[in-house]
């Protein structure tokens, strides 16, 4: 901090042209750009000491408005004429998409050098930073720039501190707008004679996405406030790209109670999607997962109670996985239960499991509501379930996820 005071008190930063700028026009603002993103901690050739700013900010830019100011440590600073009238949100925001062109210039200028051409527009609001200066023309200029400069570079620091967050919303913003998220498809099978019933879409991010999976994927949408699109765009998807449904098959799609609860959730655009392939809102179930609690049931009701009217079903994802589940169906009444996998696996040699197995296919025999099954993955987990009592089931055994899945064909799994 010692070495940027002893700079800041020497001639160098252009301060005294700011001073005659600030005269002329008083509202003007500091950008820092940090010249060593996107090579590997390097400054580049194209970029070091002796580079003239002042006659390529002149050539690639070309406006009297913004100027060099220095460049230090790797780091380019420069100086803008901001709009007068401005408030100063508008006004750093002005000076963002200035520092963004200055970016973009240097991209052009470095032949993409500068950085990787998937990161796109994430990587020009990355390593920059920006604030009005105030009091310029006044008796410490030094001191407000001084202040700029601490300023900017917390933006900067700020934005290289959390590089894997703005990584993830650039990709995030991109496969919604590239629309590039993809539904897969798993068989759920009526468990009494072996068809299928329908298939349960499932969300799946591109091949090599930063993203670890779906889960992810939509809890990072959620806390950047960016779920309802993905949501949208999944709905879409799954029911585009479906397979073909017999006239009482179904298609299970997962959505959470947040997401629902909103008043445009199904829109006409749905039921235009669901027109185009040549489906009715009777074959869509909608299955509530649990990435966002239910704080107000009776409110949910009503919600649900309104689809229903509309000819969608309900169903309860994971259920016997954890307490809110278990609520959910006894508040909600959904049309089906699905069975978490963690009841299905092994449950022929566990006793506990076959008793709490039972339990829920009495319970939702007595409710009117339809049983599913999830996770089977041998013979005697489907045997046992058959036994048992379930509806439907679902599993690698039946059948694993896949954009274009086919037919079961009746008798390719054991029966009892």
């Amino acid at each position: 901090m010692r070495k940027m005071v002893l700079n800041m008190n020497s001639s160098w930063f252009g301060l005294d042209q700011a001073i005659v700028r600030a005269e002329r026009h008083p509202s003007i603002g500091l950008i820092g750009i940090d010249l060593n993103e996107g090579t590997s901690g390097s400054v580049t050739r194209q970029w070091e000491e002796e580079f003239n700013w002042r006659q390529w900010l002149q050539s690639s830019i070309g406006r009297e408005d913004i100027w060099f100011g220095d460049e230090m440590a790797g780091h380019l600073w420069l100086y803008a004429e901001v709009p007068l009238g401005l408030c100063l949100e508008d006004s750093e925001a002005y000076l963002r998409g200035l520092a963004k062109r200055v970016r973009d210039a240097m991209i052009a200028e470095s032949g993409g050098a500068f950085y990787e051409p998937a990161q796109g527009t994430w990587y020009r609001e990355h390593g920059i930073g920006c604030s009005m200066l105030h009091g310029l023309t006044e008796a410490t200029p030094r001191d407000v720039i001084y202040e700029g400069v601490l300023k900017v570079a917390s933006q900067i620091r700020e934005s290289q501190h959390n590089r894997k967050d703005w990584e993830l919303r650039f990709e995030l913003e991109h496969l919604l707008a590239e629309s590039s998220i993809k539904s897969v498809y798993q068989p759920i099978m009526k468990l009494g004679d072996g068809r299928v019933f329908g298939y349960e879409a499932l969300t799946r991010c591109p091949e090599g996405s930063l993203f670890d999976g779906p889960l992810s994927l939509f809890q990072f949408a959620e806390k950047h406030n960016m779920a309802f699109a993905l949501d949208r765009l999944a709905r879409e998807k799954a029911i585009r790209h479906c397979p073909t449904l017999g006239t009482v098959q179904k298609i299970f799609i997962n959505v959470t109670m947040s997401i629902i609860n909103d008043p445009h959730f199904v829109s006409g655009q749905t039921v235009r999607w669901l027109d185009e392939r040549g489906l009715h809102p009777g074959q869509v179930v909608f299955e509530l997962t649990e990435r966002s609690s239910i704080d107000d049931f009776e409110a949910a009701k009503k919600i649900l109670a309104h689809y229903r009217r509309q000819g969608y079903e309900i169903a309860i994802d994971d259920a016997g996985a954890g307490y809110s589940s278990l609520q959910s169906i006894v508040e909600l009444s959904p049309d089906y239960i699905k069975i978490d996998r963690s009841l299905i696996s092994m449950a022929d040699k566990d006793e506990m499991k076959k008793h709490m197995l039972r339990t829920f296919v009495r319970f939702a025999k007595k409710m009117n509501i339809r049983t599913v099954a999830e996770g089977i993955e041998r013979p005697e987990e489907l045997r046992l379930l058959r036994a048992i009592g379930f509806d439907y089931g679902q599993g690698y055994l039946i059948g694993r996820p896949s954009e274009y899945p086919t037919a079961a064909i009746v008798g390719a799994v054991p029966k009892a």
